[in-house]
């Protein structure tokens, strides 16, 4: 997604104001993505060219970084009129909104060609999910892959949101690292600073920290729900950099900026590729296809792409060397070129 593209969210819970808020918006011509709650406001934060949100629903930022192009609104009869002075006025202060929305994208333009970004600018980070349609298709490795493949200046995180994953520390070799695992941190509803955060995981010779599960067969530990728990440390390692959600699919993290299911070229994978990327369309989250070939897999990327409804943005070519090397000793520093050709080609599609 692009600046021109990126959407104005809205988070307005006044009858009154909220069609005012949303004529104006789509003055701008930019899609608009209405919020109807907290997670809505989470789920669409970072990615939204502007937020408008109402007095009401301005305590819904406390647990969210600061921003730029964030616009408080109130209506001319609010009470605490007095309370809200940066508040923008509705509808009388119009026009003054759209100034302010402009100014917004004029700044977002002269940064995209090389001009200096004002101090206020955004340093929201990106988080990318990553879904199997199908089992052993091996989306843990293509998650952890990409953040292989990301600058190392991202400072990649990858996050574990599997209960029965077995541990994405044996994927990437840091088992034996000292270092917190799901259980062991306590986000709660304070404020936390994500290289903290990223300071207590066990991390890998090449800079990528882990959030995985400890291995245990107690079954009061083990049974504990990660969602809550997922979309907290999301939450706060959007803040900046890069972060990479190895989810399941009815698990996908409330704060993701696109998400990315790996398929492979059989029709009951491509059918189940379909459900999971309406249902991202329905929660207005970017969603794309990776393409799994695998000895048995028949159908080509145009064919996976007509029966699942999305674009295929990479392919993976099988590699049977790779599945015995992860198995023994972890996922290469140094990629299989056709890996990290398709991991590369995932981080594009992701900046737009």
């Amino acid at each position: 997604m692009t600046s021109e593209t990126a959407p104005i969210l809205i988070a307005v819970d006044d009858a009154l104001l909220h069609p005012e808020a949303t004529h104006l918006a789509a003055a701008t011509g930019r899609p608009i993505i209405d919020s109807r709650g907290p997670d809505d406001l989470v789920r669409h934060y970072s990615r939204a060219f502007a937020v408008l949100i109402d007095v009401a629903r301005a305590p819904d930022l406390d647990a969210l970084p600061p921003r730029s192009g964030v616009f408080l609104l109130r209506g001319d009869t609010d009470a605490d009129a007095g309370a809200d002075s940066d508040a923008f006025i509705l509808p009388a202060q119009a026009a003054d909104l759209l100034k302010a929305l402009g100014r917004l994208a004029l700044a977002a333009r002269n940064e995209k060609h090389g001009a200096a970004a004002p101090q206020s600018r955004s340093s929201a980070g990106t988080v990318l999910s990553f879904v199997g349609a199908a089992g052993g298709v091996g989306t843990s490795t293509f998650a952890a892959a990409v953040a292989r493949a990301a600058s190392q200046d991202a400072d990649p995180v990858v996050v574990d949101a599997h209960r029965y994953s077995g541990g994405l520390d044996l994927l990437l070799g840091v088992e034996e690292e000292i270092g917190a695992r799901w259980g062991e941190i306590e986000i709660g509803e304070g404020s936390v600073d994500r290289a903290q955060l990223r300071q207590a995981l066990p991390r890998t010779r090449d800079g990528i920290a882990v959030l995985t599960c400890a291995r245990t067969t107690v079954p009061a530990a083990a049974a504990k729900s990660l969602r809550t728990e997922v979309d907290r440390v999301t939450t706060v390692l959007g803040a900046g950099g890069l972060t990479v959600v190895d989810a399941p699919p009815d698990a996908l993290p409330n704060r993701c900026d696109h998400t990315f299911v790996v398929v492979p070229g059989e029709v009951r994978a491509a059918a189940a590729a379909a459900l999971i990327s309406a249902e991202c369309r329905a929660a207005n989250t970017p969603v794309s296809l990776v393409l799994r070939h695998r000895g048995w897999s028949g159908l080509s990327a145009q064919e996976v792409e007509r029966v699942a409804g999305a674009d295929v943005v990479a392919e993976v070519k099988h590699l049977p060397r790779l599945v015995r090397t992860c198995e023994v000793d972890g996922l290469p520093v140094r990629l299989p070129s056709p890996l990290a050709a398709a991991a590369e080609k995932v981080l594009e599609a992701a900046n737009g």
